[in-house]
């Protein structure tokens, strides 16, 4: 568990580098002047930041696309795990529908194997 728990870990923090490593190149390369967000009737330019307010608004431009990645992932995981799920219920209902359409066939050759053993087995023994 501790190496799974250090696997993950290394991962997220090499994703995190990565994403932020593309979120710098495109805060320098994207002209940031007709970018704004509106909050609260309030409208915020990215070319207004300074100091902190970049070094946060960097921070949560990083962490909303780790968080994006993480979730696609899990729900990945899940579709694939209710697929998984699904195709083995399917296989079931395939086996028993065989097994239903199978079984009176079984049983009447188990009859007639009964019927033919008891007949040899008598008239194998010698009477005495």
């Amino acid at each position: 568990m501790k190496s799974w728990t250090r696997a993950l870990t290394v991962l997220l923090v090499v994703v995190a580098a990565f994403v932020a490593v593309l979120v710098a190149v495109a805060w320098a390369v994207l002209p940031l002047d007709r970018i704004a967000l509106a909050i609260d009737g309030a409208t915020y330019s990215l070319a207004d930041l300074h100091g902190w307010d970049v070094v946060l608004a960097f921070l949560a431009a990083v962490a909303a696309v780790v968080l994006a990645l993480v979730v696609a992932l899990g729900a990945i995981v899940l579709a694939m795990a209710v697929g998984a799920i699904g195709v083995g219920v399917g296989l079931l209902a395939a086996v028993a529908s065989v097994v239903v359409v199978v079984a009176p066939f079984v049983v009447v050759g188990w009859l007639l194997w009964r019927l033919l053993r008891r007949r040899r087995s008598t008239a194998t023994v010698p009477a005495r």
